[in-house]
């Protein structure tokens, strides 16, 4: 009787440990969506828009944050930054150059015209001494959450943990229950 009551605390404490190690929504270990240069968004959907692209000279990395869109350049064979270039920047019927800040490595432009959700070809002309190309890529701007859907997520994953949880306990008190009685019945049967 004793090996049913530890099986059966194993598999209820299994029970409770799974879910914690499952993946949840958003989890991909795929490609994450990279094959148009779209840097992979966190599924709480905390980070800043970003976009990644590269050639065969450059790579570059663009955040959107802070009504500012910072794009990040360094060359593809050494990962040195490239601090002394003209970087264009157009998106549909945006063209703009970037302004190099120094102190952070990377070159700005405005963030106005990504401030709607939605997804904007991005194409960078970066001319770095006598190399020039063009990087294509496209930054992704989602729906912003609103604090009611990330509480609502919230419960819903605690309301699970806290059925696991009673379920477990009415288990084990039914197993409890069981071997009193079956106990009773040996003492009486004596």
């Amino acid at each position: 009787m004793n090996d049913f009551v530890h099986a059966l605390v194993r598999v209820l404490l299994l029970t409770l440990v799974t879910p914690v190690a499952l993946a949840g929504p958003g989890h991909d270990h795929g490609d994450g969506g990279h094959d148009h240069g779209e840097a992979p968004m966190p599924s709480g959907g905390s980070a800043s828009p970003r976009f990644a692209v590269q050639s065969e000279l450059f790579e570059a990395v663009g955040v959107l944050q802070g009504g500012e869109l910072s794009v990040f350049i360094d060359r593809y064979a050494d990962n040195a930054p490239v601090l002394d270039a003209v970087v264009e920047l157009e998106s549909g019927d945006f063209k703009a150059t970037g302004t190099l800040h120094k102190d952070h490595g990377d070159y700005s432009f405005s963030g106005a015209a990504f401030a709607r959700p939605g997804r904007y070809p991005i194409v960078l002309t970066v001319t770095a001494g006598g190399d020039v190309d063009l990087l294509a890529g496209n930054l992704v701007v989602p729906e912003p959450e609103t604090a009611h859907d990330g509480w609502r997520s919230g419960l819903a994953g605690a309301a699970r943990y806290a059925v696991a949880a009673v379920v477990a306990a009415a288990a084990l008190l039914l197993a409890a229950v069981i071997v009193r009685r079956r106990r009773r019945a040996e003492t009486v049967g004596v």
